[in-house]
């Protein structure tokens, strides 16, 4: 069963199934993590914004109150007052007081504790309960000297404990304001509004939930308020807040702790601080998704697909198994054994088409033994260069590579490269080509081999640009750029191969292209390039460097100098250096 057609079918079904439900399992989890995100995030982004609207109301009414306070007149002669009053002007400077404020209340402002001191040591409290400091110490508390430092805004102070019974060991904030007479610009009084948490808790519990917390921040990085944290009247040290403190206002997706956070942020100038929104996405996305239910259906359905493939299978396969025994016989027998047509249509028309095969084969064999020995006494003499089907083999396997590994960019160029070479190669039957077509091409065999082997080799190009126009016969240079490749870095050593191009007169009339080829590779002993030019042969082509040079001669004529044509300087550790000079066209 394992190397049977029937066991591989099944096979390459489970893992197709394997590789759909993964794959599309993870593109959609994936689309839908950006998706749920991005959606999710805009949501809360409107309910963050409705937050910030019911905190800047509360501020407008507690201004409102304030305001009235101030305003009125039995405030002013309770709290200014020098005189000492009797009961009954004081009931009734009470009463009006609470009047006053009752009239002012834009909000449900009655479930605060509304506390007004006076400079006078008076002061009045808007619940029947007990204060617990004298008026002297509460003059001297924090929020009371932030307010009368700047009389005219509303100052919101994180306090542990308050002026009350009830508040006197709670975490509260305290909303302070200021009362003084515009005419004489004299302070008479102190406004002082105690915010339980369970008081601010109802601005924004409908934005909190298990994966999203709310923060309120002060100008100095303390934490004022949150619904989960216990750090309250502490600085807030968290990654995501570091990472958003100098931001502007926003949403952002913010990376801290291994986590993914969508961050929401919003400046409350009227109350002196900073509100955040913080959502976890990978807790809330988990309240979408239930994985392990997802991997049962996956594998259910893979069991019932494998099982319809093993009866069909056998179904199908049975004739088939037939027909390759019958066939194995046949073989024995030097193909003269017929097979009998039938089983499925499929498997009948292989039968038949094997029986006319046998039939063929007869009348081919004495053509193609013919066609072998004209062959063998064919010699065939190439001077323009040849790829090497090991070369293709490689490169089509380092693009399936890259076909894989899903680099698109990647495997385009290279695609595209190998379609260069071989078109310059193959296709192109021109003896001689621009300077700038063979750079073309070298370029493009860089790029194979880069995609091969990696990038350690570095190669440069030190043209001048009255050389990109000149002739020169067809990948002349690829032989000795190769050899800069694979035996100057035999080892896969970093390196550079520097091609160079100029113009150069050998004398007052002629004028050659001399192009040289260097690397910094490892160079061969004295005497070695004699060897190589004669018997070298290249990885991309089956032809060695002595072709270049019997090319050379042949196009350009034969010279007394040996080495006109080619020249060639290593030294071991330093490199090689090819220098090529041929007339100027």
């Amino acid at each position: 069963m394992k190397n049977s057609l029937a066991g591989r079918i099944l096979a390459m079904v489970l893992l197709g199934i394997s590789l759909i439900a993964v794959i599309v399992s993870t593109v959609v989890l994936s689309m839908s993590r950006k998706v749920f995100t991005e959606t999710y995030g805009q949501s809360q982004e409107k309910v963050f914004s409705q937050v910030e609207n019911e905190l800047n109301d509360f501020h407008t009414s507690l201004q409102k109150m304030t305001d009235a306070i101030d305003s009125s007149w039995a405030f002013r002669l309770f709290l200014d007052s020098q005189e000492k009053s009797d009961n009954t002007q004081v009931f009734q400077n009470i009463y009006q007081m609470e009047q006053d404020l009752n009239a002012a209340n834009a909000t449900d402002i009655d479930r605060l504790s509304i506390l007004v001191v006076g400079m006078n040591g008076v002061n009045y409290l808007s619940r029947t309960e007990t204060v617990v400091l004298s008026n002297d110490q509460i003059l001297t508390s924090a929020p009371v000297v932030r307010a009368l430092k700047e009389p005219d805004s509303i100052h919101y102070t994180y306090s542990h404990g308050a002026y009350t019974m009830t508040s006197r060991y709670s975490d509260v904030i305290i909303a302070s304001k200021a009362l003084y007479l515009p005419e004489s610009q004299k302070t008479y009084g102190v406004v002082l509004v105690t915010l339980a948490m369970d008081d601010i808790r109802r601005f924004y519990d409908y934005f909190t939930s298990e994966h999203t917390s709310w923060y309120l921040v002060d100008a100095d990085g303390t934490l004022m308020c949150a619904d989960k944290s216990r750090n309250i009247g502490k600085k807030l040290e968290e990654d995501w807040y570091k990472n958003i403190a100098k931001k502007p206002d926003g949403r952002y997706q913010i990376t801290g702790s291994g986590k993914t956070y969508t961050v929401l942020s919003q400046n409350l100038s009227y109350l002196g601080c900073h509100m955040y929104g913080v959502i976890d996405n990978e807790m809330a996305i988990q309240d979408l998704y239930n994985m392990p239910l997802l991997i049962l259906i996956c594998a259910v359905t893979a069991g019932f697909i494998m099982l319809l493939c093993l009866f069909y299978l056998q179904k199908t396969l049975h004739p088939l198994s037939n027909l390759v025994s019958k066939m194995a016989i046949s073989r024995r027998k030097e193909f003269r054994e017929y097979i009998p047509v039938e089983g499925t249509c499929e498997v009948q028309q292989l039968a038949s088409t094997y029986n006319e095969m046998l039939d063929d084969i007869q009348n081919y064999i004495g053509e193609l033994l013919d066609t072998q020995r004209a062959q063998r006494k064919a010699e065939i003499k190439a001077l323009q260069m040849q790829i090497n089907p090991h070369y293709i083999y490689n490169t089509l396997a380092s693009i399936k590579w890259l076909v894989y590994q899903n680099d698109t960019e990647k495997t385009t160029r290279t695609i595209d490269a190998f379609i260069s070479l071989l078109r310059n190669t193959i296709s192109n039957t021109d003896e001689m080509v621009s300077v700038e077509q063979e750079l073309v091409n070298i370029e493009n065999y860089i790029l194979i081999n880069h995609t091969r082997y990696g990038d350690q080799i570095r190669v440069e190009y030190e043209i001048q640009p009255d050389c990109y126009n000149c002739k020169l016969p067809k990948l002349v240079l690829q032989p000795f750029v190769e050899n800069a490749f694979f035996h100057g870095f035999p080892s896969g050593e970093q390196g550079t191969i520097c091609v160079r191009m100029r113009r150069v007169m050998i004398d007052e009339t002629n004028e050659v292209l001399e192009v040289q080829v260097a690397d910094d590779g490892v160079g061969m002993e004295t005497g070695d390039p004699k060897k190589i030019v004669k018997n070298r042969k290249e990885h991309f082509s089956g032809i060695g460097v002595q072709n270049v040079q019997e090319r050379l001669a042949l196009i350009y004529g034969k010279r007394e100098e040996p080495d006109f044509y080619i020249h060639i300087d290593s030294v071991p550790g330093h490199g090689t250096t090819v220098r090529i000079r041929i007339p100027n066209i």
